[in-house]
């Protein structure tokens, strides 16, 4: 956690423009910073008895992948940015592991259901960082709007470039979120039991948004302010797909 605020503060001072060689620093807080989270993760969901699963462990490894996903793209292109949200989300995640009720007891994991999980987790990071990218770009477009480029925003690239970055993003985490879908599919034997079924379909409906924006952007032409909405809006049904429906499972039909 103290790795991810340091880090965090240096990324403020250096959008600020209080610090302009940090680069490395950066890295180096950023790169301790997640592998310091990855031996956390390791320490408190692998047991003798398999895996530990559930809400909060599950949003750590989101979190932790995509500040992983961050530090390791900031080596060849600036997106230091995006870790000013990512990083401090980090942080908080840690302090759930270490309550001992969270999640389901440990048990083995198959092959297959080990892709499906990995697949996912890649996939809901990096259409996280999509999301807080389309909150920077909605601010950055919010102030050219009003003619007025103020704070930090000075220091972020044309709007037309965070665009492009956005749909990078989009296109990655669409491609990955079909992937975990398909080995669900294929390896999950309740992935439509009356359990897991709503899961499924709001799943289902935000890959419909991500694939509708894609494709959207290829024939249509559609920019900034589309891409915002449906980009927050995809982000928001996933995160209520699984977060909302493990949240609803764990602690008020267990509870």
């Amino acid at each position: 956690m103290t790795l991810y605020l340091v880090a965090s503060i240096v990324v403020v001072r250096r959008l600020r423009g209080a610090v302009t060689d940090s680069r490395r620093l950066l890295l180096v807080l950023g790169l301790s910073a997640v592998t310091a989270h990855a031996l956390c993760l390791w320490l408190t969901i692998v047991t003798a008895d398999g895996v530990r699963l559930g809400l909060f462990p599950m949003a750590s490894m989101v979190t932790g992948t995509g500040a992983a996903l961050v530090a390791v793209t900031s080596l060849y292109r600036r997106i230091e940015w995006v870790s000013a949200l990512v990083f401090p989300l980090s942080a908080l995640s840690i302090p759930p592991l270490l309550w001992a009720e969270s999640g389901y007891p440990a048990h083995p994991l198959a092959h297959g259901m080990a892709v499906h999980v990995l697949l996912s987790i890649l996939a809901y990071a990096v259409l996280a960082i999509a999301a807080a990218q389309s909150l920077l770009l909605l601010i950055q477009h919010r102030q050219l709007k009003s003619g007025h480029i103020r704070g930090v925003m000075r220091v972020f690239p044309p709007i037309q470039v965070m665009e492009t970055m956005l749909f990078e993003l989009l296109w990655a985490g669409a491609l990955l979120l079909t992937a975990a879908m398909l080995a669900g599919f294929i390896y999950v034997d309740d992935l439509l039991a009356q359990r897991v079924a709503h899961k499924t379909v709001l799943t289902v409906l935000a890959w419909a948004l991500f694939v509708t924006l894609l494709a959207g952007r290829h024939f249509l032409g559609w920019r900034a302010v589309t891409a915002i909405r449906l980009t927050l809006a995809g982000f928001v049904v996933l995160v209520v797909a699984f977060f909302g429906s493990q949240l609803v499972i764990e602690y008020i039909v267990r509870g």
